[in-house]
Protein backbone atom coordinates (compact mmCIF):
# COMPACT_ATOMS: atom_id res chain seq x y z
CA UNK A 1 0.00 0.00 0.00
CA UNK A 2 1.81 3.59 -1.12
CA UNK A 3 1.88 5.93 1.25
CA UNK A 4 -0.39 9.01 1.68
CA UNK A 5 0.79 12.49 0.64
CA UNK A 6 -1.18 15.91 0.86
CA UNK A 7 -1.74 18.28 -1.80
CA UNK A 8 -0.05 21.54 -0.23
CA UNK A 9 1.71 24.19 -1.18
CA UNK A 10 5.18 23.12 0.68
CA UNK A 11 6.69 26.64 -0.33
CA UNK A 12 4.54 29.13 1.66
CA UNK A 13 1.54 30.86 0.35
CA UNK A 14 1.84 33.23 -3.19
CA UNK A 15 -0.73 34.92 -4.30
CA UNK A 16 -1.84 34.35 -7.90
CA UNK A 17 -2.96 37.28 -10.77
CA UNK A 18 -6.98 38.05 -9.82
CA UNK A 19 -7.38 40.72 -12.58
CA UNK A 20 -10.32 39.68 -14.63
CA UNK A 21 -12.07 41.73 -17.16
CA UNK A 22 -15.76 40.69 -17.70
CA UNK A 23 -18.88 41.63 -18.87
CA UNK A 24 -22.94 40.46 -17.60
CA UNK A 25 -24.40 40.10 -20.37
CA UNK A 26 -28.69 39.81 -21.15
CA UNK A 27 -30.53 37.19 -19.10
CA UNK A 28 -32.08 34.97 -21.44
CA UNK A 29 -35.67 33.11 -20.51
CA UNK A 30 -36.32 30.15 -18.20
CA UNK A 31 -39.18 28.63 -16.41
CA UNK A 32 -38.56 28.93 -12.63
CA UNK A 33 -41.26 27.04 -11.67
CA UNK A 34 -39.38 23.68 -13.03
CA UNK A 35 -37.92 21.80 -9.88
CA UNK A 36 -35.39 19.88 -11.92
CA UNK A 37 -32.79 21.21 -14.26
CA UNK A 38 -33.11 19.87 -18.26
CA UNK A 39 -30.22 17.68 -18.46
CA UNK A 40 -31.60 16.18 -21.92
CA UNK A 41 -28.87 18.87 -23.97
CA UNK A 42 -25.42 18.35 -23.84
CA UNK A 43 -23.15 17.65 -21.15
CA UNK A 44 -19.40 18.48 -20.14
CA UNK A 45 -16.73 18.12 -18.02
CA UNK A 46 -13.49 19.85 -18.23
CA UNK A 47 -10.44 18.30 -16.29
CA UNK A 48 -7.55 20.71 -15.13
CA UNK A 49 -5.01 17.45 -14.20
CA UNK A 50 -1.67 18.70 -12.79
CA UNK A 51 1.16 16.09 -11.85
CA UNK A 52 4.60 18.14 -12.43
CA UNK A 53 4.99 22.07 -12.04
CA UNK A 54 7.63 24.23 -13.20
CA UNK A 55 10.63 25.38 -11.39
CA UNK A 56 9.76 29.58 -10.97
CA UNK A 57 9.93 32.21 -9.31
CA UNK A 58 6.28 31.79 -8.15
CA UNK A 59 7.41 28.87 -6.45
CA UNK A 60 10.39 30.22 -5.36
CA UNK A 61 12.46 28.47 -8.12
CA UNK A 62 11.82 25.03 -6.60
CA UNK A 63 9.31 22.96 -7.85
CA UNK A 64 6.35 21.71 -6.10
CA UNK A 65 6.20 17.91 -5.44
CA UNK A 66 4.49 15.63 -7.85
CA UNK A 67 1.36 14.18 -7.36
CA UNK A 68 1.46 10.25 -7.73
CA UNK A 69 -1.63 9.05 -8.51
CA UNK A 70 -3.77 11.92 -10.22
CA UNK A 71 -3.55 9.98 -13.65
CA UNK A 72 -6.12 7.55 -11.61
CA UNK A 73 -8.30 10.10 -10.90
CA UNK A 74 -8.59 11.52 -14.61
CA UNK A 75 -8.82 8.06 -15.69
CA UNK A 76 -11.92 6.88 -13.15
CA UNK A 77 -13.76 10.68 -13.61
CA UNK A 78 -13.28 9.62 -17.85
CA UNK A 79 -14.81 6.55 -17.32
CA UNK A 80 -17.28 7.41 -14.57
CA UNK A 81 -18.54 10.86 -16.84
CA UNK A 82 -18.20 9.13 -20.16
CA UNK A 83 -21.17 6.60 -19.30
CA UNK A 84 -23.10 9.52 -18.49
CA UNK A 85 -23.83 11.11 -21.57
CA UNK A 86 -20.92 13.35 -20.94
CA UNK A 87 -17.97 14.78 -23.07
CA UNK A 88 -15.04 14.75 -21.27
CA UNK A 89 -11.40 16.35 -21.74
CA UNK A 90 -8.82 16.47 -19.75
CA UNK A 91 -6.01 19.53 -19.66
CA UNK A 92 -2.51 18.04 -18.40
CA UNK A 93 -0.24 20.43 -16.45
CA UNK A 94 -1.12 23.71 -18.25
CA UNK A 95 0.09 27.43 -16.88
CA UNK A 96 -2.19 29.92 -15.30
CA UNK A 97 -2.58 31.63 -18.59
CA UNK A 98 -3.23 28.77 -20.68
CA UNK A 99 -5.96 27.89 -18.25
CA UNK A 100 -8.07 30.99 -18.17
CA UNK A 101 -7.84 30.87 -22.06
CA UNK A 102 -9.57 27.64 -21.93
CA UNK A 103 -12.24 28.42 -20.18
CA UNK A 104 -12.98 32.02 -21.22
CA UNK A 105 -13.21 29.97 -24.76
CA UNK A 106 -15.60 27.99 -23.37
CA UNK A 107 -17.60 30.60 -21.27
CA UNK A 108 -17.96 33.16 -23.67
CA UNK A 109 -19.37 30.83 -26.67
CA UNK A 110 -22.81 30.18 -27.38
CA UNK A 111 -23.89 27.28 -25.04
CA UNK A 112 -27.63 27.06 -25.83
CA UNK A 113 -27.50 23.50 -26.66
CA UNK A 114 -25.66 22.69 -22.98
CA UNK A 115 -27.32 21.57 -20.11
CA UNK A 116 -24.38 21.69 -17.81
CA UNK A 117 -20.68 22.72 -17.09
CA UNK A 118 -18.91 20.48 -14.88
CA UNK A 119 -15.38 21.24 -14.07
CA UNK A 120 -12.41 19.74 -11.75
CA UNK A 121 -9.20 20.71 -11.02
CA UNK A 122 -6.95 18.38 -9.54
CA UNK A 123 -3.90 19.97 -7.99
CA UNK A 124 -1.70 21.20 -5.24
CA UNK A 125 -3.27 24.37 -2.99
CA UNK A 126 -3.25 26.45 -0.09
CA UNK A 127 -5.07 28.81 2.17
CA UNK A 128 -7.24 31.51 1.01
CA UNK A 129 -8.03 30.04 -1.97
CA UNK A 130 -5.04 29.77 -3.41
CA UNK A 131 -4.55 26.79 -6.83
CA UNK A 132 -1.30 25.61 -8.62
CA UNK A 133 -1.16 26.16 -12.34
CA UNK A 134 1.87 24.39 -13.51
CA UNK A 135 3.88 27.34 -13.14
CA UNK A 136 2.27 29.53 -10.37
CA UNK A 137 -0.75 29.43 -7.74
CA UNK A 138 -3.45 31.58 -8.94
CA UNK A 139 -6.91 32.46 -7.08
CA UNK A 140 -9.89 29.92 -7.59
CA UNK A 141 -12.33 33.32 -7.71
CA UNK A 142 -10.70 33.77 -10.88
CA UNK A 143 -12.32 30.67 -12.34
CA UNK A 144 -15.67 31.63 -10.49
CA UNK A 145 -15.64 35.35 -12.15
CA UNK A 146 -15.28 33.90 -16.03
CA UNK A 147 -18.04 31.29 -14.96
CA UNK A 148 -20.77 33.89 -13.16
CA UNK A 149 -20.05 36.39 -16.38
CA UNK A 150 -20.45 34.27 -18.77
CA UNK A 151 -22.48 33.99 -21.87
CA UNK A 152 -26.21 34.74 -21.93
CA UNK A 153 -26.88 31.28 -22.54
CA UNK A 154 -25.11 29.64 -19.21
CA UNK A 155 -27.30 31.50 -16.93
CA UNK A 156 -30.27 29.32 -15.15
CA UNK A 157 -27.57 26.45 -15.89
CA UNK A 158 -25.66 24.54 -13.04
CA UNK A 159 -22.07 24.54 -13.34
CA UNK A 160 -20.87 22.04 -11.10
CA UNK A 161 -16.42 22.32 -9.69
CA UNK A 162 -14.77 19.22 -7.71
CA UNK A 163 -11.24 21.09 -6.12
CA UNK A 164 -9.29 18.32 -5.16
CA UNK A 165 -6.45 20.14 -3.36
CA UNK A 166 -5.39 21.29 0.15
CA UNK A 167 -6.86 24.60 1.32
CA UNK A 168 -4.47 24.47 4.48
CA UNK A 169 -1.76 23.01 6.59
CA UNK A 170 -4.05 21.61 9.66
CA UNK A 171 -4.37 18.48 9.95
CA UNK A 172 -7.43 16.28 11.48
CA UNK A 173 -6.47 14.14 14.24
CA UNK A 174 -10.37 13.25 13.89
CA UNK A 175 -12.49 12.11 17.26
CA UNK A 176 -13.44 8.81 18.73
CA UNK A 177 -17.49 8.30 19.50
CA UNK A 178 -19.45 5.54 21.36
CA UNK A 179 -22.04 4.23 18.90
CA UNK A 180 -25.61 3.65 21.36
CA UNK A 181 -45.48 29.05 -15.38
CA UNK A 182 -42.33 30.61 -17.04
CA UNK A 183 -42.07 34.32 -17.26
CA UNK A 184 -41.05 36.94 -20.26
CA UNK A 185 -37.89 38.18 -18.15
CA UNK A 186 -36.85 36.83 -15.05
CA UNK A 187 -34.04 38.18 -12.68
CA UNK A 188 -31.20 35.62 -11.82
CA UNK A 189 -28.33 36.14 -9.25
CA UNK A 190 -24.84 36.51 -10.83
CA UNK A 191 -23.56 33.73 -8.18
CA UNK A 192 -26.58 31.08 -8.75
CA UNK A 193 -26.84 27.91 -10.26
CA UNK A 194 -23.32 26.45 -8.63
CA UNK A 195 -21.91 24.05 -6.54
CA UNK A 196 -18.65 24.10 -5.61
CA UNK A 197 -17.39 20.37 -4.27
CA UNK A 198 -14.06 20.79 -2.05
CA UNK A 199 -12.32 18.06 -0.97
CA UNK A 200 -11.55 19.27 2.40
CA UNK A 201 -12.66 22.00 4.59
CA UNK A 202 -10.84 25.55 5.12
CA UNK A 203 -7.09 25.57 6.13
CA UNK A 204 -6.75 21.61 6.32
CA UNK A 205 -4.82 19.12 3.74
CA UNK A 206 -6.18 17.22 1.07
CA UNK A 207 -4.87 13.69 0.59
CA UNK A 208 -3.60 11.06 -1.76
CA UNK A 209 -1.93 7.81 -2.46
CA UNK A 210 -1.09 5.91 -5.36
CA UNK A 211 -4.47 5.06 -6.38
CA UNK A 212 -5.57 8.02 -6.68
CA UNK A 213 -7.42 11.09 -4.15
CA UNK A 214 -9.55 10.15 -1.20
CA UNK A 215 -12.27 12.64 -2.28
CA UNK A 216 -12.37 11.59 -6.42
CA UNK A 217 -12.07 8.12 -5.86
CA UNK A 218 -15.24 7.97 -3.88
CA UNK A 219 -16.82 11.06 -5.58
CA UNK A 220 -16.63 8.29 -8.70
CA UNK A 221 -17.95 5.21 -6.81
CA UNK A 222 -20.44 6.81 -5.70
CA UNK A 223 -21.61 8.05 -8.63
CA UNK A 224 -21.71 5.37 -10.55
CA UNK A 225 -23.61 3.08 -7.53
CA UNK A 226 -26.32 5.37 -7.47
CA UNK A 227 -26.55 8.30 -9.78
CA UNK A 228 -30.10 6.78 -11.00
CA UNK A 229 -31.52 6.89 -7.37
CA UNK A 230 -30.62 10.43 -6.13
CA UNK A 231 -29.82 13.75 -7.16
CA UNK A 232 -26.41 15.35 -7.22
CA UNK A 233 -25.98 16.75 -3.89
CA UNK A 234 -27.76 13.62 -1.98
CA UNK A 235 -25.35 11.87 -3.55
CA UNK A 236 -22.38 14.59 -2.24
CA UNK A 237 -23.85 13.61 1.35
CA UNK A 238 -22.65 10.03 0.90
CA UNK A 239 -19.20 11.05 -0.57
CA UNK A 240 -18.52 13.48 2.60
CA UNK A 241 -19.71 10.11 4.18
CA UNK A 242 -17.58 7.91 2.81
CA UNK A 243 -14.24 9.96 2.88
CA UNK A 244 -14.85 11.19 6.68
CA UNK A 245 -16.45 7.23 7.99
CA UNK A 246 -13.43 5.33 5.52
CA UNK A 247 -10.45 7.09 4.75
CA UNK A 248 -7.31 7.80 7.10
CA UNK A 249 -4.05 8.38 6.04
CA UNK A 250 -1.83 5.64 6.01
CA UNK A 251 2.11 6.94 6.22
CA UNK A 252 3.44 4.48 9.56
CA UNK A 253 6.91 5.97 8.84
CA UNK A 254 6.08 9.41 9.73
CA UNK A 255 3.72 9.06 12.85
CA UNK A 256 3.00 12.78 13.14
CA UNK A 257 1.00 12.58 9.59
CA UNK A 258 -0.39 8.82 10.28
CA UNK A 259 -3.60 8.39 10.58
CA UNK A 260 -5.37 11.49 9.40
CA UNK A 261 -8.41 12.41 8.50
CA UNK A 262 -10.04 14.43 5.79
CA UNK A 263 -14.22 16.14 5.76
CA UNK A 264 -14.97 17.53 2.00
CA UNK A 265 -16.92 20.36 2.25
CA UNK A 266 -19.85 21.80 -0.51
CA UNK A 267 -21.04 24.72 -0.94
CA UNK A 268 -24.05 25.29 -3.39
CA UNK A 269 -26.52 27.98 -4.80
CA UNK A 270 -28.46 25.21 -6.68
CA UNK A 271 -31.80 26.61 -7.59
CA UNK A 272 -33.28 23.30 -8.84
CA UNK A 273 -32.30 19.43 -8.61
CA UNK A 274 -29.55 18.43 -10.37
CA UNK A 275 -30.03 14.73 -11.57
CA UNK A 276 -26.89 13.02 -13.50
Amino acid sequence: MGETEADINIFGRSRGNSSLNTVIRDKPVFNPNDLYYDMSGKKYLHIFNHYEYQKTRYFKNKKPSTREGTQNDVSRLTEVFENLGFEVTPYDDKEYQQIIDIITEITIKDNRDTSCLFFAFLTHGNIGGDLYAADQPYQFKDVLGLLEHGHESLVAKPKVIFVQACRGNQMDDGKKIELDGPCASYLIPTHADFLILYSTVEDHRSYRDTNGSFMIQDLCEVIHTYHKSWDLLQLLTLVHRSVAYKRSTYTPRVMSRHNKKQMPETKYTLTKFLRL
